[in-house]
Order: structure tokens, then C-alpha cells, then sequence
């Protein structure tokens, strides 16, 4: 199967920027045409190393609408507890990239990341695994809370990343107006209400959301309970950690005729080309890798890769 590709094609035009996505994504929905539905969910695990619990709870909950079950309210518990754990995973690494991107190397930094990992791996591995199938009775696990960790990802991280970018003065280079933001975006910058967000607005966001995470692990179901920190997952479509991922499936006689994956990523991409078309050029000699860390921070589920198109348009 192909992967994921994502290019932003980018000029220079009379003092202003020139901006288009290209993305390429792999034909899922022919992969799942004609499997039953728990042929679907091996097959989607398979596919899905990222978001990979918010891709199969959106299937799960289409295949059990369609076989007319309702899980029980603990075993919703148990999706909504594995589900803020991928939060917390999706978010930390996304920040502790960031911050690798931006800072010096520094072998502290590096050892938090093999052990919060490490941490990471052992909560997942606790979590029980019949969550995933159609139908079943399971329960959450009483998980060590992650909370304890703050203090070295303050220190380690996102303190000396805040002082960096202040630094750089990179905060406001680049901006998502509001009206793109709503129409095109449902990650964490939307889900705290951010305005005409910026890059520190975004990392704050990411950086909000990672602890409120943390705090869910051991709290299951108030991730996306009734008063949860985004609204429960109807069939379909779930909060996924970059934002609404939406699952569409028809079925014959329980088995797919045609599926079809919508990702945020996708909408993500569209509004950073269409915050970046016909801004004026940042008089920034840093500007680029601004824009790189900018792009970060909007947490796309794939490489972007910046291409400069600016002779061959305008040649």
C-alpha cells in the first residue's frame, strides 16, 4: 500500500507567498472492500500505527450500529481510557519533537523520551485487549497516574522551548486566520478556542491538552463522556488526537461495500496553505524554519514536505 504523502508546494510572488498542499493518501477503502467487520478492524490495525485507537474505536462503533449493539457503559470507559492514552502519546511526542527541533540536543531531553516511552508502553500494554472487538463486555484498568512526570517535561521541555521561540520571535510570522481555522480545522488549537492562533498558541494548546489527557488516563470516561473534555464518539466518528476522524461504511449482509476514511490531517492541510496564500513574505532571515516548526505545530499525521516551486511557476 502507498503511504501517506503530503507536500506543500510554495512561491515567492511579488513579495508575497504562493501556497498549495499536495496530498496522496492510500486507497484504505478498496483494502477493506468486501471483510466483515472483524476483518476490517485486523486490517485497519495493520495499517494505523498513529491514531490507531481512534481509528478503531470509528470502526467499531460503525460495525456495532450496524449489528444493532450497544456497548455498556464500561466498556466505553475502557475505549475512552486507551483513547486519552493515545492522546497523551500522539501530543508529548509531537512537543518533544518540537523542542529537539528548536533546542540544542541535550541527553536529559533524550533520556526523558526513552523512559516516558517506556512508561507509555507498559500503561498500554495493561490495557485490556478485548476492547476491541464488536460487542464486548470490558473493563478499564487502574492505571499509575502520569501527572507525577510534569515537573521534567517543564523543565526539560517546554520551558526552554518557550524561551527559545521568544528568542527567535517567531510566535506571530505565521497565523490562521479564524475563519479558515473553523471551517477547515478540528484539532487542539479549535478545541481550546484558540483565535487567530500563532505558533505559541498552538504549542499551548498541544501542551493543555496533553496534561488534560494525562489526568483522563486515570479518570476513564471523562475524555468523551457526557461531560467530557470533547463530546462522545457517535457512529463513525471520534475525537482523535489531531482532531475529528470520521468513519463512513455501507454494508451487505455484514460485509463492506464501501468505506470511506476522512482524516484531520486533511483538513489541516488545507487551512495552513490557505493561511499561508498571499501573505507577504516574512522579512525574517529565519523565516523557513519558522514555517517548518509552524507546520509542526498543527500536529499532521504525516511528513510535510516544503517544496520551493517559485522559478518553475514564475519562471
Amino acid at each position: 500500500m502507498i503511504p501517506a504523502l503530503a507536500t506543500l508546494h510554495l512561491a515567492q510572488q511579488d513579495g508575497r507567498l504562493q501556497a498549495r498542499t499536495e496530498l496522496t493518501l492510500p486507497p484504505v477503502g478498496k483494502h477493506l472492500e468486501g471483510l466483515n467487520g472483524e476483518a476490517v478492524l485486523a486490517r485497519l490495525s495493520l495499517i494505523y500505527r498513529q491514531c490507531s485507537e481512534a481509528q478503531r474505536w470509528a470502526a467499531i462503533s460503525l460495525i456495532e450500529e450496524a449489528r444493532d449493539v450497544r456497548p455498556n457503559a464500561v466498556t466505553v470507559a475502557a475505549r475512552d481510557q486507551a483513547l486519552a492514552l493515545e492522546w497523551v502519546t500522539e501530543h508529548s511526542w509531537q512537543l518533544w519533537r518540537i523542542a529537539h527541533e528548536v533546542l540544542p540536543t541535550c541527553p536529559k531531553r533524550l533520556q526523558l523520551l526513552t523512559r516516558w516511552r517506556q512508561t507509555l508502553a507498559e500503561h498500554r500494554d495493561a490495557l485490556c485487549a478485548m476492547r476491541h472487538v464488536p460487542g464486548s463486555a470490558v473493563s478499564p484498568v487502574a492505571l499509575t497516574s502520569l501527572r507525577s512526570w510534569i515537573a521534567e517535561w517543564e523543565a526539560l521541555v517546554w520551558t526552554p522551548l518557550q524561551q527559545a521561540l521568544d528568542l527567535h520571535s517567531w510566535d506571530r510570522l505565521f497565523v490562521t486566520p479564524s475563519a479558515i481555522q473553523q471551517a477547515l480545522e478540528s484539532g487542539p488549537a479549535s478545541r481550546v478556542a484558540c483565535t487567530n492562533p500563532g505558533l505559541m498558541a498552538r504549542l499551548s494548546a498541544l501542551w493543555h491538552e496533553l496534561w488534560l489527557a494525562v489526568d483522563a488516563v486515570s479518570k476513564p470516561g471523562s475524555l468523551t463522556g457526557p461531560e467530557g473534555i470533547v463530546p462522545p464518539v457517535i457512529p463513525g466518528q471520534v475525537a482523535a488526537a489531531r482532531g475529528t476522524l470520521q468513519h463512513r461504511c455501507q454494508w451487505q449482509k455484514d460485509r463492506v461495500t464501501d468505506y470511506q476514511i476522512t482524516i484531520p490531517s486533511s483538513g489541516t492541510l488545507t487551512a495552513i496553505a490557505a493561511s499561508l496564500d498571499g501573505v507577504a513574505v516574512p522579512e525574517s532571515d529565519e523565516w523557513r524554519q519558522a514555517l517548518g516548526v509552524w507546520i509542526l505545530s498543527h500536529a499532521p499525521c504525516m511528513e510535510v514536505a516544503i517544496v520551493d516551486v517559485t522559478e518553475s511557476e514564475y519562471a
